[in-house]
Parts: structure tokens; sequence; C-alpha cells
């Protein structure tokens, strides 16, 4: 893709506004770069792959930004629940890859295009780029919720001016890495549609507890007691207590013994001996 067609980024302006848009973006390339290796398999022949760029403002009413030299593939998107927009382009290089990879191709991208793709030529391309649009649905989908079809798809002659999706969207040129002219698969969404999306979802989405606090509360000592009972004496008996009395208690031979965990009664119990040492057998959890 040209170069020119990309406004240089102000932080400190829309950029600024799109900062969470431009993030989801980004996340959305990268899961379309990953899902288009099992799209186009000869990826692996040529030992390349999909490198997103850096995302960028593009105004799709500027006729630069969606025109190249050489015939290429565009794919409109539109949202099924609210006016929104996407695009897929295969741009005129990379068109040349993906028809020889189709195609089985030894080496890729050796073949020559007219001005024009032939009828044989855009029904394979029809196909792949059918295929690389599910990949750029579903990625939309599994980052922000959007929910994209396809409305049209159709190949451009080199001289012909794209057709203007919308209003102003995000970019993402994804370039096959290795090869050789640059070759450029370029995705779109409508900025405005993609940031609502991604506020809504940051807003609606719950905090998650991050499962290292949840292993490290396991460490944590908690006091658990076991009350056998209890008795209520006088100062006067308090002080006449001596080695070898009885003191007798609240609670029968039968009665349950209170497992407090944190100072909350949590359980019933009776006291058993186990191993040579006094414990509780824990026979029932406490209502409340």
């Amino acid at each position: 893709m040209d170069g020119a067609a990309l406004r240089a980024l102000d932080l400190t302006g829309r950029e600024r506004q799109l900062r969470a848009a431009m993030q989801a973006m980004a996340q959305v390339a990268a899961r379309f770069a990953r899902s288009a290796r099992r799209t186009l398999p000869w990826l692996g022949r040529a030992k390349s792959r999909l490198i997103p760029q850096p995302v960028s403002i593009i105004n799709p009413a500027d006729e630069s930004a969606l025109s190249g030299e050489g015939p290429s593939f565009d794919v409109v998107l539109e949202a099924e629940e609210l006016p929104a927009w996407a695009s897929l382009i295969i741009g005129p290089m990379a068109l040349r890859y993906v028809l020889d990879g189709a195609l089985g191709a030894r080496t890729p991208g050796v073949a020559e295009l007219g001005a024009e793709l032939t009828l044989a030529q855009r029904a394979v391309v029809a196909r792949v780029a059918r295929s690389l649009a599910e990949d750029f649905i579903a990625a939309v989908r599994e980052e922000v919720g959007l929910k994209f079809i396809v409305a049209s798809s159709h190949a451009r002659a080199a001289e012909e001016v794209a057709e203007a999706p919308g209003a102003d969207g995000l970019r993402v040129d994804c370039v096959l890495e290795g090869l050789d002219g640059d070759p450029t698969i370029s995705i779109s969404v409508s900025a405005e549609a993609l940031e609502t999306a991604a506020r809504e979802l940051h807003e609606e989405l719950p905090v998650a507890a991050d499962p290292r606090m949840a292993e490290a509360l396991r460490d944590v000592t908690i006091e658990v007691r076991v009350d056998l009972g209890k008795a209520v004496l006088g100062l006067r008996s308090v002080l006449e207590l001596k080695v070898g009395q009885v003191v007798r208690l609240s609670t029968a031979v039968d009665d349950p013994a209170i497992v407090r965990i944190g100072g909350m009664s949590k359980f019933a119990g009776r006291p058993v001996v186990s191993r040579g040492q006094l414990a509780v057998e824990i026979r029932g959890r406490l209502d409340g």
C-alpha cells in the first residue's frame, strides 16, 4: 500500500480520543494475522507470515487512501445491528502471491498480473478473500463483540478508485513478511463503531481475579478453635480451684463440639483421639 495514504499520528488530538479503539484495532489485527495462517497455508511453504503494522487513522473519502498500482480485491463489511462498516483489501502485490499460493505454485508471486483480473483469477481470489473476510469478522467479534457480515466483494482494476465505505476509520496494513514487493492485506473498521464497542465492552466486563492471588490466599493461616463446653464459676470458686478438681461443663456427653473458624461457628463435631492426640471429627455444617 502507498505509504502516503497514511496520516501521521498526533497523540494530542483525535488519536488520543481514539486510544481505546486503536488498542482494540491492534488486537483485532493480531487475531486476524494468526487466523490468516490457516486460510493461507502456502505461507508456511514460503516461510512467511502476516505482520500487522501500527494502527493508522484513514479517511475513506480520500481516494489516495485506498488506491494503488495494479489490480486489487476489495471486501466491504457491514454490521448487523448498527451503522458500522469494515473493509478488507488484498493489495496488488499480495494478489500475485494469493493467486499463485491458492493454485499450488512452488514459488508464489512470480506470475505477472494485467491491469484487470481474468474471470478465472477473480473466482480464485474471491474464494480466498471470502475466507480472509471470515477471519476478520471473527477477530472483530471476539475482540469487541461487533458482528459484521459481507456486504460486497469485487476485483478492482489498476486505475479504478475504491468506493468509500463510510466515515473515518482505523486501518492496519498486514504485510507478508520476507516476500518481495511488500505484499499487503489491509483491514479497516469504522473508528466510531470500534470506539463505542471497545468502551461498552470495557464497562461490561467483570474484573477478573488474579489466579496468583487466589493461590496465595491458600497459604493464609486462620485460627480454628473447638468449644467443648463452658462453665460459669464465681470468683470464690475460681480462687479455690486445686489440682485434681473436676470442673463440670454445661455440655452433655452427646452434645456436639462447636468448631469456630476465624471466630465464626462453622461446624459441629465430636471429640476423638487420633494417633495419640485429642482431635475433633467434623459431623456437620452449622446453618448461618
